[in-house]
């Protein structure tokens, strides 16, 4: 009975395992994303963001990871540039140890300027746009 709780146990840890390397993408320089959840640049609320400073990336990541939502008020809105869906982003190079990465966003009023964003953002709302990488 009890090798049996043991397989089933290394079964499930291994599987998890396994899944868990799967979920992971890589972010290298040079890669072209796009914006593919819902945001409208007109809808403050609903829209994604890309940040000016990456203090305010990094100050907004850390506020999330440890809910010190004091932390957050220190972002002011006007340093964020809102995205519509589609918009595209270039990764220029990672900082604060991979958590935020500088990009060059590629369309829109404000294309060809250097932003951040937070990493979790960046695999959570934009796809790797394939078609341009693999050239």
């Amino acid at each position: 009975m009890k090798t049996k709780i043991i397989l089933y146990t290394s079964i499930l840890l291994f599987s998890s395992f396994s899944f868990a390397e799967e979920k992971k993408q890589l972010i290298e320089e040079g890669q072209t994303w796009y914006l593919d959840a819902k945001s409208n640049k007109l809808t403050p609320s609903t829209s994604k963001v890309l940040y000016f400073f990456p203090n305010d990336a990094h100050n907004t990541y850390q506020a999330r990871k440890f809910s010190d939502w004091d932390r957050f008020s220190i972002v002011d809105s006007r340093n964020l540039v809102r995205l519509n869906k589609g918009d595209r982003v270039q990764i220029i190079k990672p900082k604060h140890f991979e958590k935020i990465y500088e990009v060059k966003l590629l369309d829109g009023f404000e294309k060809n300027r250097k932003y951040f964003v937070i990493k979790e953002d960046l695999l959570r709302y934009y796809k790797l746009n394939e078609e341009k990488n693999n050239e």
